[in-house]
């Protein structure tokens, strides 16, 4: 693998691990949107509770009655309908998150295995002066950035940017 294709996949590797949790609560919540049945329940709801204030609760109370159970029953349905798509889409989320990071974390795990020995960049003479060798280490090329200290640096930089945008 040349030193270009090694940078471009471990800072890949660095900022999807950020935006992939997002991309993926993006589309659960777009995949899992209420659903036809739902938004006719709704309608229905709405219809019941328009009939319902026009009606007199002394004057006609048993029909007031039946409509309010009829709305009751109507809420509960959405409610749980609801609460079983949000409970769907959370454990969904979460096992593609994970599943993600796990294989994201392997990936990394792999090319550290491979390519501890190979430096990513290689700058001119006596940039890194002071820190050359801790930047190059495991890989002790001279002027050179190792996989190791890259990761560092990209996960460091990402988690920065992250925290200012926040």
């Amino acid at each position: 693998m040349l030193h270009m294709d090694l940078f471009v996949v471990s800072t890949l590797s660095c900022i999807l691990d950020l935006i992939i949790p997002f991309l993926i609560r993006f589309i659960l919540s777009y995949l899992l949107m209420q659903k036809k049945y739902d938004v006719e329940l709704r309608k229905e709801l709405s219809n019941l509770k328009k009939d319902m204030t026009g009606l007199s609760m002394v004057d006609e109370f048993a029909k007031y009655i039946k409509l309010q159970r009829q709305c009751n029953h109507i809420e509960s349905i959405l409610r749980g309908n609801m609460n079983q798509r949000l409970t769907w889409r959370l454990k969904l989320q979460t096992l593609l998150i994970y599943s993600f990071y796990a294989v994201n974390g392997i990936l990394i795990l792999w090319l550290l295995y491979m390519y501890k020995n190979e430096p990513i960049i290689i700058l001119s003479e006596n940039v890194l002066w002071p820190i050359q060798n801790f930047l190059s280490w495991p890989c002790q090329h001279e002027n050179a950035i190792s996989l190791l200290a890259w990761l560092v640096i990209t996960r460091l930089g990402i988690s920065a940017c992250k925290k200012l945008h926040m």
